[in-house]
């Protein structure tokens, strides 16, 4: 008897769902516990317990101290949630999201314990490899990281079979946004390039609408609530998150309808306050822009042209604003297909992922034979979101100049690995700190430090400029190996990465001058 399919679990900022491909080889999502296809990413902690989903959001306003969301946007970094005592790491939070959607879909699926786990295109390796043990602390086997991007057109190959076509999908989420560019031929589905924005999704849209209440209500009663001497700091916590909750369903309503009237109270105070859909557009220029220049620049980097895209698919909650189908519109000349529900086409391609895996693995799935064959000969490419390299310094005219030295370029395919040779400084160095940094300028400064190589207990005496190799390399999950070696004495570091906080890493010249190498 064949084993069950793995689940495909798309942890989203705002939302999950958790997909998994039935014995006729078609992807479903499983619904979770309360029945809905969706679970809010909202925990709750509630005297020792915990509790993630609706109740966990509908806490946000009464419990705001014991609730925490959108925490995929700090994941990988040094960011914690403190409550009764304990630190929690955006990992931690995440894992108890997980454990949520994997034992509802027990309800459904039975035992399963393999997982594939989406993550933004724009992730970068810290942020990948939290979610990796994100899942690993839910108890769950993960058989791999997946673009979210790659997954909806996975999802979206899997039901259409389009060939020779390039395409691009434009997932907007709560809290993120993706953009990627990819080519289908047959089998093989081949990422050309992807960017994307941690700080931009629908969430950005909801403060636009919450700001406008915040006006709206001062203008009627004189009351900001934004203003410490307005309102206790409790009450003005407890009716921000109230406001919130309004806006987002505003956002909804003005999906459909040209104007929509909200009820808000602050303060003893009621208004009713009208929106229309085109106020909203006009406060929602700056973001709508925003998400402009990102779907252009990845088809730049793509090396192709609007007019070359032959298909556009439409991811996330957020692309059911009439705006944003706009926007798409407007640059691409037809509306975006949304043949696969934008909710559930990320958990549906992380179930045909996963699915391919366990195949790629010796499972035994399953399966009907054709769903089984199609999986077998799927091939997927995904490429690196970010340029990888190390700093280092070169000759300018006589002087030392700080550079990014890029071993791994932006938009990559995957699995990569490159290898370049340094030369040390200084005389007499015992130990060579390589700093690993990622970015896409030549400046170190503006680039961000992901981590560093270390290679310790050289011999003393040794005189200056003696080569050191660097090898990256990123496997398929776009996760990062690093390693260092000290040519003349055979001497290697360790490719374990001792990732830097972003909030407090410091890329100065001055500290890079004590710990990188020379260009040779």
């Amino acid at each position: 008897m064949g084993e069950a399919s793995a689940l495909g679990i798309d942890l989203g900022t705002t939302f999950s769902a958790v997909a998994q491909v039935n014995d006729a080889g078609l992807p479903a999502v499983l619904p979770n516990a309360e029945g809905t296809p969706t679970t809010p990413s909202v925990v709750l902690f509630d005297s020792g317990q915990v509790v993630v989903g609706v109740v966990a959001r509908e806490s946000l306003a009464s419990e705001p101290d014991s609730v925490v969301q959108l925490v995929k946007r700090h994941i990988g970094s040094g960011w914690t949630f403190d409550y009764g005592g304990v630190s929690y790491r955006a990992e931690h939070i995440s894992a108890l999201i997980l454990r949520k959607l994997a034992q509802d879909a027990h309800l459904l699926a039975g035992p399963v314990t393999k997982a594939a786990i989406t993550v933004p295109a724009y992730f970068n390796e810290p942020m990948r490899a939290a979610t990796l043990r994100a899942g690993e602390l839910a108890g769950l086997d993960v058989l791999g990281l997946l673009s979210e991007p790659t997954a909806a057109a996975l999802a979206f190959g899997y039901e259409q079979r389009p060939a020779g076509a390039t395409g691009v999908v434009v997932d907007l989420g709560g809290g993120t946004f993706d953009v990627t560019v990819m080519e289908y031929d047959g089998h093989d589905l081949t990422v050309r390039a992807t960017g994307g924005d941690a700080y931009l999704g629908g969430a950005n849209f909801d403060k636009v609408l919450f700001d406008y209440f915040v006006e709206q209500f001062e203008a009627a009663h004189g009351v900001d609530i934004n203003d410490p001497d307005a309102l206790s700091l409790e009450e003005c916590t407890q009716v921000s998150q109230d406001w919130l909750m309004r806006a987002n369903r505003t956002k909804q309503d003005l999906s459909t309808r040209d104007r929509t009237t909200v009820a808000l109270q602050a303060a003893g105070l009621i208004s009713r306050v009208e929106v229309r859909r085109d106020e909203f557009l006009a406060r929602s220029r700056i973001l709508l822009d925003e998400m402009t220049e990102k779907m252009l620049d990845v088809v730049t980097a793509a090396g192709v042209t609007p007019g070359d895209i032959s298909l556009v698919l439409a991811v996330g909650g957020s692309t059911r604003m009439p705006a944003v189908r706009a926007r798409i519109t407007d640059i691409f000349g037809a509306p975006p297909d949304t043949s696969v529900r934008p909710d559930e086409a990320v958990a549906l391609g992380a179930a045909l992922f996963a699915a391919k895996r366990q195949l790629e693995y010796g499972g035994a799935l399953m399966m009907e034979a054709p769903a089984r064959d199609y999986l077998e000969r799927l091939s997927v490419t995904d490429v690196a979101a970010h340029s990888l390299g190390v700093s280092a310094f070169e000759d300018a005219g006589g002087r030392q100049r700080p550079v990014m030295a890029p071993l791994l370029p932006r938009n990559t395919a995957l699995p990569f690995a490159a290898e370049r040779t340094f030369y040390t400084m200084r005389p007499g160095e015992t130990r060579i700190v390589v700093p690993v940094l990622e970015g896409e300028s030549g400046d170190p400064d503006l680039c961000r430090r992901v981590g560093v190589v270390v290679i310790d207990e050289l011999p003393p005496g040794r005189p200056a400029h003696q080569p050191v190799t660097v090898t990256m390399s990123l496997n398929r999950d776009a996760l990062l190996q690093v390693s260092a070696a000290d040519v003349t004495t055979g001497v290697e570091a360790t490719t374990t990465i001792v990732y830097a906080d972003p909030a407090g890493s410091d890329n100065s010249a001055a500290d890079q001058a004590a710990m990188t190498l020379p260009v040779g």
